[in-house]
């Protein structure tokens, strides 16, 4: 997880909250990507920009979620 380096905003499943993501491209590349047991894809990650992220921040602080690491590769 030393490789964690960018902040990305995306959207939660319901488009109501902003999440702030601590990732790097290649956690997101393979979550966009992903499929389940099933063959099936997974919801994908809608992304906002700064300043959607800030504007939704204005309306309610509640809108935007703490930074969470997001770190999905395996280790095998």
């Amino acid at each position: 997880m030393d490789n964690l380096y960018g902040k990305v905003f995306a959207k939660s499943t319901n488009g109501k909250k902003v999440l702030i993501l601590n990732t790097n491209r290649n956690c997101l590349r393979i979550r966009q990507r992903s499929k389940d047991v099933d063959n099936v894809n997974y919801k994908r990650l809608k992304f906002v920009s700064y300043k959607e992220m800030l504007k939704l921040w204005n309306i309610d602080h509640k809108n935007v979620l703490n930074p969470v690491n997001f770190y999905n590769i395996s280790k095998l």
